[in-house]
């Protein structure tokens, strides 16, 4: 449940210092509260002081509570208690692990980009509505010209080339160009065969 800030109560705690908080306010403004704090029936903060205190100085009005049947002391404290120290910290290993593979996601590289582009590139072919289906159609049919026109800039590149009248950095040139051409073109050509079944 959503609950205003100015309501919770905190009654005595046991942690006194709060620490750095400003690595969980980061937190907080990137990916919003993702473990809601516990308060009882009576709006008494029983566990998560430290997100609460972070979205209070973010200027949050209101925050996510998850809330428990619990008024004696005994219990609250126990709960307290394990809120702060039942969890398990990844080791060094892990986290080197998960910052890694955090990396590969955030900056995949070249080869990666080019496989999730051909994936994309076919993707819900089956899965679209006829008219999304007649438009990607016709799309791919625009441009199945480019392969043979890839073809014939290898073969006039080769012709100007053999005749003196184009350098090697423009035969190059037009190679490599002719090449994406012809890779576009065959990408397409396979798209609009699939979307005409």
């Amino acid at each position: 449940m959503i609950v205003n800030i100015d309501d919770i109560k905190i009654k005595k705690r046991i942690r006194k210092d709060m620490g750095d908080l400003e690595s969980l306010k980061e937190s907080l403004r990137l990916y919003g509260l993702l473990n809601p704090i516990t308060i009882n029936e009576r709006y008494e903060l029983v566990a998560g002081h430290r997100r609460l205190e972070a979205a209070r100085s973010l200027g949050w009005s209101n925050i996510s509570a998850q809330v428990v049947s619990v008024s004696d002391k005994l219990t609250l404290l126990e709960m307290e208690l394990e809120e702060n120290t039942q969890r398990l910290d990844f080791t060094q290993e892990e986290l080197i692990a998960g910052y890694t593979e955090l990396e590969k996601l955030k900056n995949p590289s070249l080869a990666r980009r080019l496989l999730d582009w051909i994936k994309n590139f076919f993707t819900g072919i089956n899965e679209a509505s006829d008219e999304r289906r007649r438009e990607k159609e016709l799309s791919a049919k625009r441009l199945l010209w480019l392969a043979p026109l890839g073809i014939f800039l290898i073969f006039a590149g080769a012709f100007f080339f053999k005749k003196n009248y184009i350098s090697t950095v423009v035969h190059v040139f037009t190679d490599i160009i002719a090449v994406v051409l012809i890779i576009i073109g065959l990408l397409n050509t396979v798209r609009f065969f699939i979307l005409k079944k």
